[in-house]
């Protein structure tokens, strides 16, 4: 390191210190900014939206993939329940239940982050499908029981 001894700021006192200024930035060869307030750091280059990298939409990919998995375990439990096969179906029932509700949160993490907004919208619907008591309760209300 490079010890250097401060420098004190210097306050301009009338109309000739702005003139003496500019002669000392054009001598030096820096650019001057005409900034009124005096503050130069922020009419530097600096952290603008444009410059930043693109966001990853792998998460919300990721959600809406699951989603349309759970919601073919799904529709898989009901086939088992319409064949009478009542435990591997109540097993598959709770685990696309409770794994319904995991991916509906992170596809909500999904939209809240920009991370694949509209994926993650999709599988935030999907996932409340995919709810055993929402697809029944659907089911129930779409198909007649004569």
């Amino acid at each position: 390191m490079v010890d250097r001894e401060p420098v004190p700021a210097r306050e301009p006192v009338g109309p000739d210190d702005d003139v003496a200024d500019a002669s000392v930035a054009e001598a030096t060869g820096a650019a001057r900014r005409d900034a009124p307030d005096g503050l130069e750091v922020f009419d530097g280059p600096g952290h603008d939206e444009s410059s930043s990298p693109p966001r990853s939409r792998r998460l919300g990919v990721v959600t809406f993939v699951l989603a349309v998995a759970l919601l073919a375990l799904d529709g898989l439990a009901l086939g088992l329940l319409a064949a009478d096969v009542v435990g591997p179906a109540a097993v598959l029932a709770l685990v696309t239940l409770l794994a319904s509700i995991v991916v509906g949160v992170v596809a909500l993490i999904a939209v809240a982050m920009r991370r694949g907004r509209w994926w993650g919208v999709a599988a935030v619907l999907l996932s409340v499908l995919a709810n055993p008591f929402v697809l029944v309760w659907l089911v129930g209300q779409f198909v007649s029981t004569v």
